[in-house]
C-alpha cells in the first residue's frame, strides 16, 4: 500500500445563502431538479461516493445514479461502530452495479463483520481508536482501484476531510434563500479551526448562475 496516494476528492453539496444544508427540523430539500441532474452527472465521472453513517440512518438513500448512462460506482460508508441497519438501501439495493464498502475500526467484532459480509458488503478497517482513521483509509481506497470520489457529507464528515486537508475540489450549489436556525446543520461542523490562517484555502475556478441558484467550483489553493 502506498501511503502517499489517495483518491481525488470532490466535496459536493448544496446549501442556503447562510450556509445551511438542512433546516432546523432536518429538511434537506435544497437542490432543484436541474441541480440534481448535474450532481448525478458528476457521480458518473468518479469511482465512488463517500457519506457518513448519519446520512444512511436519517435518509436511507440508495446513493445510485439517475438521469445519465453510467457503469455504476462504489458506495463508501464511514461507520465507526458498524451499526447502520442491515436492511439499509446501500446494503440491499443493486450491489452488482453499486458495490458497497463500509469503513469501520479495528474494534468491531468478527461476528458483526461476518453478518455484513454475508450480505455481499466489503468491510475495510482503518484505525484502532473510537472513530475511523480517515487519513489511513485513503491509500486503502486508492489501492482498491478507487481513484476519485465524491464526498457528500454530512457536515461532521466534511469537517474531518477538511481538517486533514484531503479535499481537492468543491462543487457547491448556493440556493437563493436564508433558513436560519441555531440548530440547523451547516456545510461543515465539527471542532473547527481556531484561526483563519489555519484553515484550508480554495480558489474559484468556475461560477455559473441560473434561476437565482449559483454553482461555484473551487480547487484547493496552491501553497
Amino acid at each position: 500500500m502506498n501511503e502517499d496516494k489517495k483518491p481525488f476528492i470532490i466535496l459536493s453539496a448544496a446549501m442556503t445563502i447562510d450556509g445551511k444544508i438542512a433546516s432546523k427540523d432536518g429538511d434537506p430539500d435544497i437542490s432543484d431538479e436541474t441541480d440534481w441532474k448535474e450532481v448525478h452527472k458528476l457521480r458518473t465521472e468518479v469511482d465512488g461516493i463517500i457519506v457518513g453513517k448519519g446520512t444512511i440512518m436519517k435518509d436511507n438513500p440508495k446513493l445510485h445514479i439517475k438521469y445519465h448512462d453510467h457503469n455504476g460506482y462504489y458506495r463508501i460508508i464511514i461507520d465507526s461502530n458498524l451499526n447502520i441497519p442491515i436492511k439499509s438501501n446501500v446494503i440491499e439495493f443493486n450491489l452488482e452495479l453499486y458495490p458497497t464498502i463500509i469503513c469501520t475500526t479495528e474494534n468491531i467484532s468478527k461476528e458483526k463483520i461476518r453478518l455484513f459480509e454475508s450480505k455481499g458488503i466489503r468491510i475495510l478497517k482503518s484505525g484502532s481508536g473510537p472513530t475511523v482513521d480517515i487519513v489511513n483509509l485513503m491509500p486503502k481506497l486508492y489501492d482498491s482501484g478507487i481513484k476519485s470520489v465524491l464526498l457528500e457529507g454530512g457536515s461532521t464528515l466534511n469537517w474531518t476531510f477538511i481538517k486533514h486537508d484531503l479535499v481537492d475540489e468543491i462543487r457547491l450549489t448556493i440556493a437563493p434563500w436564508i433558513v436560519g436556525g441555531r440548530n440547523a446543520i451547516s456545510l461543515v461542523e465539527g471542532e473547527g479551526f481556531s484561526k483563519m490562517i489555519e484553515s484550508t484555502k480554495f480558489t474559484v475556478i468556475k461560477v455559473k448562475e441560473r434561476n437565482n441558484y449559483v454553482v461555484i467550483h473551487y480547487e484547493k489553493a496552491k501553497r
